[in-house]
């Protein structure tokens, strides 16, 4: 093949052998700069050498296990596309359902704070639903914020964005504070498979203590950054659902609820704080 000038259909052959084939087809398209129906509508048509070894090349990453998000740059998250690197956790259809939560809980005109906003997911689709609503988005990695501001402008989204360690420095109350914390155990082995072993760590580890630490955190410390009424909304584990509603209501969050994911597993809780001051 490397004397002859390879085709498209010779490109997909070539990357069916090696992964499943939905992303043998997205790499081969991507990498060639075709729609995926040309891949076979135009199967005879000559390939550049030199796109053949990026297509190549793109393959090889896959198979070493990194993920298609990072190798593409882009990924789809709500209604966006998103820029996506290594920096960043990759977006994943379940912290959907922390967007779909928070949705109903925002009035057009609230202010909401977005914690470890990564690529900005969560706080760019709240934007995008709600484009009268004040939305702050933070991380404590400026490569983070950096990234989330590049998709803000792209998008066309306003979001205020800010460097911070949970709600260190972060003046004033919000009505909705949400969070897609680290909430992994440290020394659970899933650290090291699949595509987590490729995401940045400080993303994922929510500490030794059953991955609670930095969800107790938020729990501890939301109320004195929220307006009475205002509802804090956490993504975590499906092992951690009794352990956060009882977090919960220890600090005095009443109207607790956890929202499922699109495969029925407990996903987000919710709570509002008291109607008043105490």
């Amino acid at each position: 093949m490397a004397e002859a000038t390879p085709t498209i259909r010779e490109c997909v052959d070539y990357a069916r052998r090696r992964l499943p084939r939905h992303e043998a087809e997205l790499l081969v398209g991507t990498s060639l700069g075709v729609p995926r129906n040309h891949l076979y509508a135009f199967d005879e048509r000559a390939v550049d050498p030199v796109a053949f070894a990026r297509m190549a090349e793109t393959v090889a990453r896959r198979q070493d296990g990194e993920p298609v998000a990072y190798i593409l740059g882009m990924r789809g998250f709500w209604n966006l596309d998103l820029e996506v690197t290594a920096d960043v956790l990759i977006p994943r259809p379940d912290t959907e359902t922390l967007v779909a939560a928070a949705l109903p809980l925002i009035r057009s005109n609230a202010r909401v704070l977005d914690i470890g906003t990564g690529c900005g997911a969560v706080a760019l689709a709240i934007a995008g639903e709600r484009p009268q609503a004040s939305v702050t988005a933070t991380d404590v990695d400026p490569a983070c914020i950096t990234l989330c501001r590049r998709n803000a402008a792209r998008l066309g989204l306003s979001v205020a964005t800010r460097v911070a360690d949970c709600f260190e420095g972060i003046d004033g109350r919000f009505d909705v504070i949400v969070s897609n914390p680290p909430y992994v155990d440290d020394d659970d082995p899933r650290l090291d498979q699949g595509d987590l072993r490729f995401e940045p760590r400080r993303a994922l580890r929510g500490g030794p203590n059953g991955g609670l630490d930095i969800l107790a955190r938020l729990i501890r410390e939301a109320p004195d950054c929220l307006s009475p009424g205002g509802w804090l909304c956490l993504e975590h584990g499906v092992d951690q659902e009794r352990a956060l509603a009882r977090a919960f209501r220890e600090r005095g969050f009443r109207r607790v609820r956890c929202h499922r994911d699109i495969e029925n597993r407990p996903r987000v809780t919710v709570g509002c704080k008291e109607n008043r001051e105490s």
